[in-house]
C-alpha cells in the first residue's frame, strides 16, 4: 500500500467532530474522555472543557494530553483493526480576555450552535488549545505510519521486520523548562557551565529548540510562563547546546521581540528580579547600540543592580567596536587591528 498524503489523514481526521482525549495526573493516574472540537490553520485541536473536571485538571498539571480520532464500529471491516489516527499534545490555555478566545469560541459557535453561549457563560470552563507534536496514523494491519516534522507532514511507515525508530521529538512543555533552568542545581551553571551540564541541556531540550525554531511553539507566546521559557530557550539553551558554534547566536533576534512583547504587556514586571533579568538579557546579547543602551535602561531598576553592571559593560564593548570582538571567530568574522589587540588583553570579554 503507497503511503497515505497528509491530505489522506486530514480527510480521515476531518469526519470526526469531537475527539477522545487521554491524560495522567502529575501522580500518574490515568483518565480519558471525550470533547467536542474545532481546528485552526495549522490544525491544532481546540476544546472547552470545565475547570472541575479530572481530565482539565491533568491537563493543567502536566501540559501534555494524547488524542484518539478511531474509524466507527460499525464502518470497519475488521474490528481488530480499526483506522485510527493519534497525535501526542502540547497543551496551552488560551485566557479569557484574548482575541484568540473570542474567535475560537465564534468558532465553536458556528460549529455547534448558540449551546456555546452558555459554557462562553461558565465561569469555570476552561478553552484549551491541544498542540500536536507527533502522530500515527494506522489504516490496517503492517499499515502504521509515524507522523512527524513540521506541521506532522513527514509520513514514515512503520516496518515491523525492524526495530521501532522514534521520529517523535522529545518536546519540553514552558513549565518543563522553567523548573528546569530556575531549579537550585542549574543557577550556578548560568554563567559558569560544565560539559556535562551543556550535555543534559542538549539531551533534554535540542528537540524542543528546534521546534521552536521552525517556528511551532509561537503559541507559547500568548501567556507570560510561555513567552519566558521561549526566551530561556532561544536566548539561554542555545549556548550550552551549540557551544562555540555559529547556531548558538541564530536565535537571538527572535528573543528580543518576544522580550519586547513580554515587556509592551507588562508580563515583566510580574517576575521576580531574577526571572526578570532573562526577559533583559537578549538586548544585552544585541550587537545593536540602541538595544544595548535599552539594557542599561532595563537593568537600572531597584534590585537588578548586578546585571546593570553587565549591561553597562557589554553597551561599552559595542560602543567601541560595534559588535562583540569575542563572537568573531565562532562567526567567521574577521577581527581588526584593534579587536587583535583588545581580545589579547586582560580585559577583554571571553
Amino acid at each position: 500500500m503507497d503511503v497515505p498524503a497528509a491530505a489522506d489523514i486530514e480527510a480521515f481526521r476531518a469526519q470526526f467532530q469531537t475527539l477522545t482525549m487521554a491524560t495522567t495526573s502529575s501522580s500518574g493516574e490515568p483518565e480519558v474522555s471525550y470533547a467536542p472540537y474545532v481546528v485552526d490553520a495549522r490544525n491544532n485541536f481546540y476544546v472547552f472543557v470545565s475547570g472541575l473536571s479530572r481530565h482539565t485538571r491533568n491537563l493543567l498539571e502536566t501540559g501534555r494530553a494524547s488524542v484518539l480520532f478511531i474509524e466507527p464500529e460499525d464502518q470497519a471491516r475488521n474490528l481488530f483493526a480499526r483506522r485510527r489516527l493519534t497525535f501526542r499534545c502540547q497543551v496551552q490555555i488560551i485566557p479569557r480576555d484574548s482575541a484568540q478566545w473570542d474567535e475560537r469560541a465564534e468558532q465553536f459557535k458556528n460549529t455547534f450552535g448558540a449551546f456555546i453561549d452558555t459554557l462562553r457563560g461558565l465561569s469555570d470552563f476552561r478553552l484549551i488549545c491541544l498542540v500536536p507534536v507527533s502522530g500515527t496514523f494506522i489504516v490496517g494491519f503492517g499499515q502504521a505510519y509515524q507522523l512527524s516534522g513540521v506541521g506532522l507532514r513527514d509520513i514514515l511507515r512503520v516496518d515491523p521486520s525492524r526495530p521501532p525508530v522514534s521520529v517523535s521529538p522529545q518536546m519540553a512543555t514552558p513549565r518543563e523548562i522553567l523548573e528546569f533552568w530556575f531549579n537550585e542545581q542549574a543557577r550556578p551553571m548560568w554563567f559558569n557551565s560544565t560539559p556535562e551540564f551543556d550535555a543534559e541541556v542538549r539531551r533534554k531540550f535540542e528537540d524542543t529548540y528546534q521546534a521552536g525554531k521552525a517556528g511551532q511553539l509561537e503559541y507559547w507566546e500568548q501567556d507570560s510562563n510561555g513567552a519566558l521559557a521561549l526566551i530561556v530557550l532561544f536566548d539561554q539553551f542555545p549556548h550550552h547546546i551549540y557551544r562555540h558554534r555559529a547556531e548558538s547566536y541564530k536565535m537571538e533576534r527572535q528573543a528580543r521581540d518576544i522580550a519586547r512583547h513580554m515587556i509592551w504587556r507588562g508580563w515583566d514586571q510580574e517576575l521576580d528580579p531574577v526571572q526578570r533579568q532573562f526577559v533583559y538579557l537578549p538586548f544585552m546579547h544585541s550587537e545593536n547600540l540602541e538595544d544595548q543602551e535599552y539594557a542599561v535602561q532595563l537593568f537600572s531598576q531597584t534590585g537588578m543592580e548586578n546585571g546593570w553592571k553587565w549591561a553597562l559593560h557589554h553597551r561599552d564593548i559595542v560602543r567601541r567596536f560595534g559588535r562583540f570582538p569575542h563572537r568573531n571567530s565562532v562567526l567567521g568574522r574577521t577581527n581588526t587591528p584593534h579587536e587583535i589587540e583588545y581580545l589579547g588583553g586582560k580585559d577583554a570579554f571571553r
